[in-house]
């Protein structure tokens, strides 16, 4: 199983001393035509310099000569950056170059796989299948730049959303979700449509079950692009779905109810938007107060002492050396995300309080993907050279983690998983290494056995 864990943690959980985290994603995103290499859309992040036009052919050229000689290029590392190319419907191909963290290509090809689903959302699937004025394209992509930016960035402070990472649709756990739901699903009808939801920045609160039913890529998009670009009262935008309706366009609009919540539909051309407005202000007016309380769970994004028919639901205080977490509900495939998860952050210890949000943000993003690249895994096949380098322990590529635990030098971590749930956890440095794995598990359990507020 490679080296012994230290402490008195069980054998069966492997464990790690990486560095404090990954530096911070920075490169380069093209969209090209498959068989000109024209470039359609080129986006970048971080303080890089533009990517040159001839190096972008030479890339795609690269892949372009393995095509024709009957290979399949997917990616290539040098030192400290790698590139990935993703085909799509031999229409359109996908570029990425950025910093090499050595994690595996999954997380990559699921960004190139939203960046595409995201252009599909703002022209169609048909007009990327069949390509007749590229400059024309060209110009109807430019709507879906604020989305693709989002993607790239990675990080929304004030949201904490990881759904792009993990494929699984972001909640907010709050106990007004029972009392909200009769009055989404009341609207919704009352406006001709199946699909609407709540959104608390960023996240889901309550959602109609046709909603649900979107792919989990779909609703992670939707509730970027209803946040991103301008912020405004009320706006209407035509999306198509990628899966569920890529040939008809629909209408995504978004209505603020209140500081941070937002109603979103889909629906065809009618009602009009102002009917829209007219009939939130009218509608929504009994539920203010229930928005408002909904709205107060953000940043922590689960309750700690709630009342419920009349029965107080307590859920257990967390231990005061978690700087956050990411829970995840495979079966549900739905997500909670928590970097404020003690409700005084004054009482933390002093290596606690000198982690800001945004770095947590960055340390959760870098767990998940190097636990799932390296000990989360579902398949059999061997790691790469990279993702073995980066765990020397993870053992067999049959052996089956299910706990996993590092240490680095401004905090630890913990991971864990059964077959409904995945748990990661920050913790301070202070935290005796031993301690962790208690502390998990009652972590989890007090997060997933409230029956009134459960994931």
């Amino acid at each position: 199983m490679g080296k012994r864990p230290r402490s008195a943690i069980a054998t069966a959980v492997p464990s790690a001393h990486a560095p404090a985290r990954g530096p911070k994603m920075a490169g380069h995103l093209a969209a090209l035509t498959a068989d000109g290499g024209i470039p359609l859309l080129t986006r970048k992040i971080g303080d890089v310099k533009a990517l040159p036009f001839a190096s972008v052919g030479t890339l795609n050229g690269v892949h372009l000569f393995s095509h024709l000689r009957g290979a399949s290029l997917h990616s290539t590392t040098t030192k400290g950056a790698k590139a990935v190319w993703r085909s799509y419907h031999d229409s359109v191909v996908l570029l990425v170059v950025t910093n090499n963290d050595n994690s595996s290509d999954e997380h990559l090809n699921r960004l190139l796989d939203n960046v595409f689903a995201a252009m599909v959302m703002a022209v169609g699937l048909e007009t990327l299948q069949t390509i007749h004025n590229v400059d024309r394209l060209k110009r109807e992509l430019r709507v879906c730049y604020p989305v693709v930016d989002h993607l790239l960035c990675q990080l929304d402070q004030d949201a904490c959303t990881l759904g792009d990472l993990t494929g699984v649709t972001d909640f907010i756990l709050c106990t007004e979700s029972q009392a909200l739901q009769p009055y989404l699903d009341t609207f919704v009808e009352e406006v001709d449509s199946l699909y609407g939801c709540l959104l608390v920045r960023g996240k889901v609160a309550v959602a109609t079950k046709q909603w649900m039913r979107l792919t989990r890529e779909e609703t992670t998009l939707l509730a970027i692009a209803a946040r991103a670009g301008t912020r405004c009262i009320s706006r209407e935008t035509p999306v198509y779905l990628p899966t569920s309706c890529p040939l008809v366009s629909n209408r995504l609009v978004t209505l603020q109810l209140t500081q941070g919540v937002e109603l979103c539909l889909l629906c065809g051309p009618a009602p009009s938007l102002t009917v829209l407005e007219e009939e939130v202000c009218r509608f929504w007016n009994e539920a203010f107060d229930l928005l408002k309380t909904a709205a107060s769970v953000h940043p922590r994004n689960f309750p700690l002492s709630l009342t419920s028919d009349k029965k107080t639901v307590t859920l257990p205080s967390l231990d005061k050396n978690i700087l956050g977490f990411l829970l995840v509900n495979m079966k549900k495939q739905r997500s909670l995300t928590s970097v404020h998860p003690i409700e005084d952050e004054i009482g933390r210890t002093k290596d606690g309080k000198c982690v800001s949000l945004r770095k947590r943000q960055e340390m959760l993003r870098a767990l998940y993907k190097l636990v799932n690249s390296a000990y989360f895994t579902t398949t059999t096949t061997p790691m790469t050279e990279d993702a073995a380098a980066a765990a020397p322990n993870a053992g067999s590529s049959n052996h089956q983690v299910t706990e996993v635990y590092m240490c680095t030098e401004t905090h630890k971590n913990y991971a864990l998983r059964n077959n409904d749930y995945q748990l990661y956890i920050l913790f301070s440095s202070s935290i005796p290494t031993f301690a962790m794995r208690s502390v998990s598990h009652k972590t989890l359990k007090a997060l997933t056995t409230n029956k009134v507020c459960v994931l």
